[in-house]
């Protein structure tokens, strides 16, 4: 019997009804001493009759009491009434996703953008060991500001206590049950993709993809039929996304996505491309410009060629100079190169064959060059013979045959000891982090990645909103939302390399975004 409105439950007020099932009622309710409006869930008719549901509803309240994430709709408080199990949940404004799908299928970037949300909730309540069972779009609400809150975890279950159900029951709803569901099986988090995937079907589609006149013709499907490729029912879809759909709703459990993560990185990698293009809009602007190179001294000259004879003969002046001193520096060197040749006759034939380098050793013999302390350090790389020839042979202050063993230590000409030296010296590799480590930065990454999904979702809706006006988002703004995705992605990919110290660096600069981003939509 449902309860009407003005009805005092404990502390709360009865203002409407909002739903109602096998399981029991859902009204709107206020809090007459704090004021605020919550949900108020009556589980039970009657409390005493039925000990085995009773201690199955208060298991899964103390369950829920333990899940906090911004994707999930909060348990405020529990108590009994009148012979009656009471919860009082957040009361979340907006529309249930099964509204919003039912007018045709929806944009592919709004149901990834939904359902990444989704995802990071399962991914969190699964850590926690529980498993929602009734994953479907009316379990799925949209606030105003575009934030996904997965509802009703009526049936949901923690993974110790597998075979708490009720007798004679079949748990979920026929449309979306995976097929160990059907069976009557255990189930895991696998569950919950498969069901999320037919979710998502329906989404791109506008219908679902197992249809019969009734329930165990459904259920039937859900155990023997292969879907229809959503591809074929919506050409729009990218082929990549129908192929991520078709794999949650593999009907075996070990052919689907693993994890909820598992499913949320395959759609964000969907994004990437474009996420990566909003970012490099950006990036020009950060990059310094290369300095100009200093204009030729020469340029004057041409510039002031006519104005006059005198200018006329100046010039010509100049330029005969400039010839005779290129003359002279081209005569000087083989002059000094000739006299080279005849006090120290192997360096200069070694350096002046062109041929590829020994690394300090003697063309002709093989041999170390003489007087060279490491045959090494004296190398000269090939195809480079010629420029370090001519630069040693204007070096008139130091012996010709001296210069390849006085050449600067700070410039190996050959980068080949380096390389030598580094993998005679390699360092033994650091310890890795350990396993508590890792799942402490995962668990900060799963709550990260749910509010930046909220974000994301907030600022789109700002943007459709003023774009329909005429107008934009402002710069800065789509700046720090560029910044924040790369920032999580950057995280996120450090993380896959088990790279704690990275990746903590970058959610650190992804939360700084975050928090500028939610000042921005009055958070």
């Amino acid at each position: 019997m449902a309860l009407e409105p003005g009805t005092r439950v404990g502390d709360y007020e009865v203002l409407a009804l909002l739903g109602a099932g096998g399981m029991g009622q859902v009204y709107s309710a206020r809090n007459i001493i704090s004021g605020r409006t919550e949900a108020m869930k009556v589980l039970l008719p009657d409390f005493a009759s039925e000990p085995e549901l009773a201690a199955r509803f208060t298991a899964e309240i103390r369950t829920l009491a333990t899940l906090e994430h911004p994707n999930i709709a909060q348990l405020r408080t529990a108590f009994q009434f009148d012979n009656r199990l009471i919860m009082i949940m957040e009361f979340v404004e907006g529309v249930t996703l099964d509204r919003r799908a039912s007018t045709g299928p929806m944009p592919v970037d709004e149901v990834i953008n939904y359902s990444t949300q989704v995802l990071a909730a399962l991914s969190y309540a699964h850590s926690k060991g529980v498993t929602h069972r009734d994953i479907k779009p009316a379990n799925i609400m949209i606030t105003s500001h575009g934030l996904v809150k997965l509802m009703d975890f009526g049936i949901a279950k923690s993974t110790n206590d597998l075979h708490l159900t009720r007798p004679g029951t079949t748990m979920g709803s026929v449309y979306y049950m995976s097929p160990e569901q059907v069976r009557g099986g255990t189930v895991d988090a696998r569950s919950d993709i498969y069901s999320f995937g037919v979710t998502m079907y329906e989404m791109l589609t506008g219908r679902r993809p197992f249809q019969a006149e009734t329930a165990y013709g459904v259920l039937n499907a859900q155990l023997t039929e292969a879907p229809q490729p959503p591809m074929q029912v919506n050409p729009a879809l990218p082929q990549e996304l129908n192929n991520i759909i078709l794999r949650a709703m593999v009907k075996l459990p070990d052919g689907r996505f693993q994890t909820a993560d598992e499913f949320r990185n395959a759609l964000r990698n969907l994004q990437a491309p474009k996420t990566q293009a909003a970012s490099s809009q950006f990036v020009p602007v950060a990059v310094p410009l290369p300095a100009s190179p200093t204009p030729p001294p020469i340029t004057p000259t041409v510039a002031t060629a006519n104005k006059g004879h005198r200018s006329l003969w100046l010039g010509l002046g100049a330029a005969t100079a400039i010839v005779a001193m290129i003359a002279a520096a081209t005569v000087l060197p083989r002059m000094l190169s000739t006299h080279a040749d005849q006090k120290a006759p192997a360096s200069v034939t070694d350096t002046n064959s062109g041929a590829p380098s020994t690394g300090g050793m003697n063309g002709a013999t093989g041999q170390p060059v003489s007087g060279s302390p490491n045959p090494l350090t004296n190398a000269i790389p090939a195809g480079t013979a010629p420029a370090t020839t001519t630069s040693a042979a204007t070096r008139s202050d130091h012996p010709p045959a001296e210069q390849p063993v006085n050449a600067p230590a700070g410039h190996p000409r050959n980068p080949h000891p380096t390389e030598t030296n580094a993998g005679s010296q390699v360092p033994a590799p650091a310890p890795g982090p350990s396993k508590q480590e890792i799942a402490q930065a995962h668990e900060r990454m799963i709550q990260l990645g749910a509010e930046a999904d909220s974000v994301r979702a907030g600022i789109q809706q700002m943007r459709n909103q003023q774009q329909a006006q005429g107008l934009d988002m402002r710069g800065d703004v789509l700046a720090s939302l560029s910044r924040m995705n790369s920032y999580m992605s950057e995280a996120d990919h450090a993380l896959s390399q088990n790279d704690i110290e990275t990746a903590e660096a970058e959610m650190e600069r992804a939360e700084k975004e975050i928090a500028t981003l939610k000042s921005f939509l009055g958070r």
